[in-house]
């Protein structure tokens, strides 16, 4: 079995008005990544890749990065009453926009059965342990759900790149000691500092979306120590996850080539997302 733990949507549902709709923050991830592909792909033609590639279940993110939340949220919750034996959803939230954040997430839990929340602070010019966030993190907290986190850079000239630095999210963790995090893209370009908050942490967990696994065993690219403490002291804190950026054929056959242990390797793909989200293991 393989869990991606994060796909967003593609297709004209999750991306209203096409490529040319894209906001202009978006240009360099344009330049980066094929957005065109994003785009137009049919969301079921995905799915179906996913799983000729051998992934069963999949984390759908309600991601959000502009446009309108609750039609993301909503889009989300359809996809995954429609699959439930595929895909589950996480929330995704703009609390510069939302009224009430803590309302709007309760309904998408309990209506809309959503398992998590994703927040990219980045968007809002926030960093992570920005105070605003504080009532979303008690939420979870209390109700036992998982917090996705962008941890890394991020592409947008508008915006500052700090506000993915891992250290925040250790902030975070000290006054909620109880909420599992999940810091996505593992914290490049800061590895070091992230592979010491999850040492540190047991219940906060690294994720390798958008990242091609061939580079984290390639000297010099900067993911030295997510390797050695994947394999030995994090090696139950590490999730597999694409963020539908790297196909799933590429990545599934870049992480077999990782030089892992098998039962790490087992551990990554889908043995530590199943015990996160609470799923049995077949």
């Amino acid at each position: 079995m393989i869990i991606d733990f994060r796909i967003i949507g593609t297709g004209e549902e999750f991306f209203p008005g096409g490529y040319d709709a894209l906001p202009p923050f978006m240009e360099r991830y344009k330049q980066l990544y094929d957005f065109q592909r994003m785009c137009t792909l049919p969301f079921e033609d995905f799915l179906a890749e996913m799983r000729q590639s051998g992934v069963s279940k999949a984390v759908l993110h309600a991601e959000y990065s502009f446009g309108d939340a609750e039609l993301l949220n909503k889009t989300v919750a359809e996809k995954v009453q429609a699959h439930p034996d595929i895909l589950l959803g996480f929330a995704g939230l703009d609390p510069l926009s939302a009224k009430d954040p803590v309302g709007d997430l309760d309904r998408y839990v309990t209506q809309w059965n959503m398992k998590g929340l994703n927040l990219q602070p980045w968007v809002q010019g926030w960093y992570p342990n920005d105070r605003r966030f504080y009532p979303l993190y008690a939420y979870c907290q209390d109700a036992g759900l998982p917090v996705a986190i962008h941890a890394s850079m991020n592409f947008a000239l508008h915006r500052r790149i700090d506000y993915g630095h891992p250290l925040h999210l250790d902030a975070v963790a000290c006054d909620f000691p109880d909420l599992t995090i999940i810091a996505n893209h593992g914290g490049w370009p800061w590895v070091n500092e992230m592979v010491a908050v999850a040492w540190k942490r047991p219940n906060v967990y690294l994720e390798i979306g958008a990242i091609s696994p061939k580079y984290i065993a390639r000297p010099g690219t900067g993911w030295e120590l997510f390797l050695t403490y994947g394999n030995s002291l994090l090696q139950d804190q590490i999730l597999f996850a694409t963020d539908s950026l790297i196909s799933h054929s590429r990545a599934v056959h870049e992480v077999d080539a990782l030089p892992l242990k098998d039962e790490v390797k087992e551990k990554l793909l889908h043995k530590n997302a199943m015990r996160l989200l609470g799923l049995e293991d077949s």
